[in-house]
């Protein structure tokens, strides 16, 4: 009589469990079902690309533009030559991501500004973010500010260093990160708006 008490335990515990994990796989596929992937929009290098209301990855830019004039792979060496800078951090990238961008305000209000640091160049299965010492050998009149705010119909041309480390990219990828296509990603929701670099 008490195997048979436990069997009944055992056939209805295990009746439960495939019920909960039953309930749980609906609820996970309704909620995945309504959730869209942003649309994305697509630029090339010299294009102007308004934020308008979307939004990087705290807030929006509204009122504000960016474009990508030019782009390199460099290795830290070529970096610290091409902006004359010392070589001062114990901690560096294996090779930088130099982007040249301008920043414009279209007709957003005083009050509005721009986070450098929250911009990032991502190819397939890699991301890489801006390295904000870096940021200050290529800019020293930002003077290690990161958010910028600019008067109505004023730009500024900005170079923003992105990191990458070797231990992140594949050997043949890394070997030829010229041919590697990046973008320099300028919102992410509800419009995600990408310039291929």
């Amino acid at each position: 009589m008490k195997q048979r008490t436990n069997l009944i335990k055992i056939i209805s515990i295990s009746i439960i469990g495939v019920l909960l994990v039953l309930a749980y796989a609906q609820r996970y596929r309704a909620v995945n079902q309504k959730l869209k992937a942003a649309p994305v929009q697509e630029y090339s290098m010299g294009e102007e690309v308004k934020m308008e209301q979307d939004i990087l990855i705290n807030y929006t830019m509204e009122g504000y533009s960016v474009s990508v004039d030019q782009a390199e792979v460099l290795s830290y060496k070529e970096f610290l030559k091409k902006y004359n800078a010392e070589d001062e951090y114990s901690y560096v990238p294996d090779k930088i991501y130099d982007v040249e961008m301008t920043l414009r305000n279209i007709d957003a209000d005083d009050e509005t500004g721009v986070s450098l640091a929250e911009f990032y160049v991502q190819g397939v299965a890699v991301c890489a973010g801006l390295d904000t010492n870096l940021l200050d050998q290529a800019n020293p009149d930002l003077k290690g500010m990161y958010a910028i705010a600019l008067r109505k119909d004023s730009s500024i041309t900005i170079h923003m260093p992105f990191g990458l480390y070797e231990e992140n990219f594949k050997k043949d990828v890394w070997n030829n990160l010229n041919d590697f296509n990046m973008n320099f990603v300028v919102t992410l929701y509800p419009t995600k708006k990408i310039i291929h670099l």
